[in-house]
């Protein structure tokens, strides 16, 4: 473990275009190379020696501040940071209890990474604020778009009560504590929804600061053009101030999550995206009280718009004031007790060289999810581009409808289950049966080279090309088929049989052999072993289902029609079918990550199963072991 480290780095270091610095950098490893190890190897001692470790954590503390002087930028700093922090925090670990550490959580972890993540946070804010305007002039130029956003039910019931003297009746239509219920539970939603939705590269995100925008500015605009400002705004900021933070801060945290996948720097994008996802979430954490606070005080005290108003617009400034006290000047007080507040909030605490999959390991189910995971990202630059191309020329395809063949009309509701409406919609069947295959076969083939460390290039060469395109033809139809026949259970039984159609077909990969004698293998390779392929499988499945609802409220066919691509195009034919086509692409896409995701837990999954059936590295091993007697 730890002296591999120290070697990447060696090696890593005589890639660096500059030649003259990486050999004043090689040498500088190679001169302590051993040292460090030796430190490591003793950190993982039970029976540590005190005196050895305290005068190795000396050397240690040397060797990063030359590192930082004349490395800035190189992994050799990174990786002595890591050594310094694990010790700090091996010594510290019996210092400090439960109460300690959630003390620190608010006086130094979350301050620090808001201050780290302050640039998300500002685009999260302009965001906002840009779409509150364009909610405003939206409804100056037209007065019905508050029936829109809002829905006649809402406009209807609130022209109601302003028209029976009380505008903010609405907050007093049920009891305190189901309202304060209520609104936590559905704010608590929208945050966490704004959160994981920044894992469409914080595209979601976005998409969903921009929903709430344009409606926190249509519903304020509304009671301005019933010459009820003052009222309104006593009324709804009273809870708003927070509860509005909150989700500005919720968009800053989901576009935290997306950096990660879109610019990992010198980590590995598995790597970047765990730790933006930690920070990510240390802040969604942070705000949860404060939104909880915000749903007690809708409950309990917006309601009473009998308070004194100079009370009620000094709570308001009290509200913002606390927000820019806690979450934007003492981060930045805190910051400035570091040298560099970014390598703090690293989760990572030791530099980790590339992962090499093992083929003759055989894992657990949690490692199959977690080394899945891993590939994927890994992979993301093709995969991810592989998606996302055929998922756009399947919604460009269906949107525009050049050719008459699907015929979907604005009342069309494309919902998760009418994308496989095969008996309405026959052609439909063969394009998502030619997207299909096409993700199947490149992409088991790509992750194929990936994980025996081979070229990724010439992958239509590959020796299981045939084999594999031959099985994804067979594969796929059948679950195609199982679809169109329009039966609930039949389609329970396609989903069900999902997973394991795309495992025989990995087979037929991996062991480059026919579809029908992988058939014959799956029976062996499963043999008490279903309960790994099902919990694998239902992982994906809800990790899918769980990014397709996140942003489902954000790319609602209502919205993009009367909002975003109101400001595209007047003609209401055109703004229907980017309507139509953004819908598609939201549930195909989320389909087809859910295929590349069970692709590859069946790739890795394989060498498991067939390594726990033949046991070949075993008996070759003891072999071995025999034959050097």
């Amino acid at each position: 473990m730890c002296g591999g480290n120290i070697y990447i780095l060696h090696f890593l270091c005589k890639l660096d275009v500059s030649q003259k610095q990486c050999m004043k950098e090689s040498e500088f490893i190679e001169q302590n190379k051993q040292k460090w190890v030796d430190f490591e190897n003793n950190l993982s001692k039970k029976d540590v020696s005190p005196e050895k470790t305290s005068k190795l954590f000396v050397q240690i503390t040397d060797d990063l501040s030359y590192a930082r002087t004349f490395y800035k930028n190189r992994s050799v700093k990174n990786y002595l940071n890591g050594v310094a922090k694990l010790l700090f925090n091996d010594i510290n670990k019996s210092k400090k209890n439960r109460f300690d550490a959630f003390i620190q959580f608010w006086k130094r972890d979350l301050p620090l990474t808001m201050y780290v993540s302050r640039r998300p946070m500002l685009i999260s804010l302009i965001v906002f604020i840009a779409c509150f305007i364009l909610g405003v002039v939206t409804s100056i130029y037209d007065p019905e778009f508050a029936r829109t956003i809002l829905s006649n039910d809402y406009v209807n019931m609130t022209n109601e009560n302003i028209a029976n003297g009380d505008a903010m009746a609405v907050y007093k239509s049920d009891g305190e504590m189901e309202t304060f219920l209520r609104i936590f539970l559905n704010n608590i939603r929208v945050d966490f929804m704004t959160f994981f939705a920044g894992i469409f590269m914080s595209i979601g995100t976005l998409l969903i600061m921009v929903v709430n925008g344009v409606m926190v500015g249509v519903f304020q605009f509304f009671f301005i053009q019933k010459g009820l400002f003052w009222e309104s705004f006593l009324g709804i900021w009273t809870h708003g101030a927070l509860e509005i933070s909150t989700i500005i801060i919720s968009g800053g945290a989901g576009l935290v999550l997306g950096k990660g996948l879109l610019f990992p720097g010198t980590y590995s994008r598995f790597q970047a995206f765990r730790i933006s996802g930690m920070n990510g979430l240390k802040i969604i954490m942070g705000v949860a009280p404060v939104t909880l606070l915000a749903a007690f005080i809708e409950g309990f005290l917006t309601r009473h718009t009998d308070i004194p108003d100079v009370l009620r617009f000094l709570f308001i400034l009290m509200s913002f004031a606390f927000i820019f006290i806690y979450f934007v000047w003492y981060p930045r007080k805190v910051a400035k007790q570091f040298e560099n507040p970014e390598e703090e909030t690293d989760i990572k605490p030791i530099y980790q060289p590339n992962v090499v999959f093992d083929p003759n390991q055989v894992l657990e189910t949690g490692t199959i999810i977690t080394e899945t995971l891993r590939l994927f990202f890994k992979s993301f630059s093709f995969v991810g581009v592989l998606t996302l191309s055929c998922s756009l020329l399947f919604a460009l395809v269906l949107a525009t409808d050049s050719l008459n063949l699907f015929i979907l009309d604005n009342t069309y509701n494309f919902a998760f289950i009418h994308f496989f409406n095969y008996i309405e919609f026959p052609a439909l069947a063969i394009l998502s049966t030619l997207c299909f295959v096409v993700i199947l076969v490149l992409g088991l083939l790509f992750i194929k080279k990936q994980l025996l460390a081979k070229d990724s290039g010439a992958i239509l060469k590959s020796p299981s090309f045939l084999n594999t395109a031959y099985a994804s033809f067979l594969s796929i139809p059948i679950f195609v088929g199982l679809i169109a026949i329009d039966n609930g259970w039949f389609i329970f039984l396609a989903f069900l049989l999902f997973p394991l159609l795309i495992l025989m077909t990995t087979i037929s990969t991996h062991q480059n052999v026919s579809f029908f004698k992988a058939i014959n293998l799956i029976g062996g390779l499963l043999n008490r072993r279903w309960g790994i392929l099902l919990l694998v499988s239902l992982f994906f499945f809800g990790l899918s289902t769980l990014l397709y609802l996140a942003t489902m409220g954000a790319l609602n066919v209502l919205f993009l029609e009367n909002a975003l691509v109101w400001m595209l195009t007047d003609d209401d034919q055109i703004a229907q079918k980017i309507s139509l086509g953004v819908a598609i692409f939201q549930l195909v896409f989320s389909f087809f990550t859910y295929l590349v995701l069970t692709l590859i837990a069946s790739s890795v999954m394989y060498y498991t199963l067939k390594e726990s059936y033949t046991a070949e590295n075993l008996l070759g091993r003891i072999k071995a072991i025999k034959s050097n007697k």
